[in-house]
C-alpha cells in the first residue's frame, strides 16, 4: 500500500481504502515486527487483513510513545477506532510499553489501548522467550553453553532486579513526582558501580538528596516516599513480576556485562550479544499457536476482531 504522507486526512483516507480492517499502531523499533507476527497470528485465520504502522510512518513523522498517545486520543475524538468506511467495519488498535504508567496513575483505559505486561516489551520477550536458546543463537554457541554462563534465566533476572531495585525506586520517584535529577529510565543505574552487585548506599543517599532538594521537601518526607517505592519493587519481584518496573532494554546491557565477566568460550560471538539477543527472543515469537510471548494479548486483540 502507498503511503499517502501529505496531510492526517489523507492518510485515514488511504486506511479507509485498503481491503485491510484491522489497523494496530506501535511506538517502533521491536513493536513493529513484535505485533505483525501476533496479528498474523490472529488475523489469518479469520481471513481479517491488517496492517501494522509505527509511528514514524504516520504523517507527522514523530515516534515515540507520546505520539502513539495523541494519535490515539485524535481518533477517539473522531470516531475513528472503530468505525465503517466504504462498506466496510474497520478498528484501530494502539500497543505502548507500559512504563511506569500505572505507578503514576497514567494508564489510559481503552479497549483500543494495550499496554505490555512489563515496563517495556523487551521485558516482556525476556520474562517469556526462551532465554537460553536466545543467548545460544546471539553467541553462536551450544545451548548447553548458554546454560553454563546462565544456569537459571529468572533467578538471573531476579537477581538484578534486587541488585537495581534502589535505582528503580528513583527512578519511579522522579517520573512520579515530575523532577528531573539524573535518575531516569532514560540511564543505566548511576548507584551500582559494579552493575551485577547491589548498589552503593553513599550513591544512593546522594540521588535521594537531590531529589529532597529539587522537590523542596524534608529528608524525611523523600525517605517515606523511597521506602514505599522500594516496597511496590520489592512486591513486584515477590510475586514474580521482576519486570514490571525494570526497564527491559536495559537487560541487553546488562547480559553483556554479564558475560564479559564469564570465562570466553572459544571462537564465541560476545562482542554486541546484548543487541544481538532482543532480535533473537523476537525471533521466536508466534512459532506456534500457544505462544508464550503472544498470550498477554491474544484476549483482548480477539475481543476487538470479534466485533469487525
Amino acid at each position: 500500500m502507498t503511503r499517502l504522507t501529505h496531510s492526517s486526512g489523507g492518510f485515514v483516507r488511504s486506511l479507509q481504502m485498503t481491503s485491510a480492517r484491522v489497523f494496530a499502531f506501535v511506538e517502533g523499533r521491536l513493536d513493529r515486527p513484535f505485533f505483525d507476527r501476533l496479528l498474523a497470528q490472529i488475523c489469518n485465520p479469520a481471513a481479517v487483513g491488517y496492517r501494522v504502522f509505527a509511528m514514524k510512518e504516520l504523517p507527522a513523522g514523530t515516534g515515540g510513545k507520546s505520539a502513539l498517545i495523541k494519535t490515539f486520543r485524535d481518533y477517539r475524538q473522531s470516531g475513528l477506532l472503530a468505525c465503517t468506511a466504504f462498506g466496510k467495519t474497520m478498528t484501530c488498535v494502539f500497543l505502548a510499553d507500559k512504563d511506569s504508567d500505572d505507578f503514576t496513575r497514567k494508564q489510559l483505559r481503552s479497549p483500543h489501548f494495550l499496554y505490555s505486561p512489563t515496563y517495556d516489551l523487551e521485558g516482556h520477550l525476556f520474562s517469556c522467550g526462551d532465554f537460553t536458546r536466545a543467548l545460544a543463537d546471539a553467541s553462536g554457541i551450544t545451548t548447553e553453553q548458554a546454560k553454563l554462563l546462565v544456569p537459571d534465566a529468572s533467578a538471573w533476572i531476579r537477581t538484578i532486579a534486587r541488585h537495581w531495585r534502589d535505582w528503580i525506586a528513583l527512578c519511579l520517584l522522579s517520573q512520579s513526582k515530575g523532577v528531573s535529577c539524573g535518575c531516569t529510565y532514560d540511564r543505566a543505574s548511576q548507584v551500582n558501580p559494579d552493575p551485577l552487585a547491589p548498589p552503593d548506599a553513599a550513591q544512593v543517599a546522594a540521588f535521594k538528596s537531590r531529589l529532597a532538594s529539587a522537590l523542596e521537601i524534608s529528608q524525611n518526607e523523600l525517605d517515606a516516599d523511597f521506602s514505599a517505592a522500594c516496597r511496590r519493587v520489592d512486591r513486584s519481584i515477590e510475586v514474580g513480576q521482576p519486570l514490571k518496573y525494570f526497564k527491559g532494554k536495559w537487560l541487553s546491557y546488562l547480559i553483556q556485562r554479564h558475560l564479559e565477566s564469564k570465562p570466553r568460550i572459544p571462537d564465541a560471538l560476545v562482542s554486541g550479544v546484548g543487541e544481538r539477543i532482543g532480535v533473537s527472543l523476537l525471533s521466536q515469537v508466534a512459532l506456534h499457536t500457544n505462544c508464550g510471548c503472544c498470550a498477554a494479548y491474544v484476549p483482548r486483540l480477539k475481543s476487538l476482531i470479534s466485533r469487525l
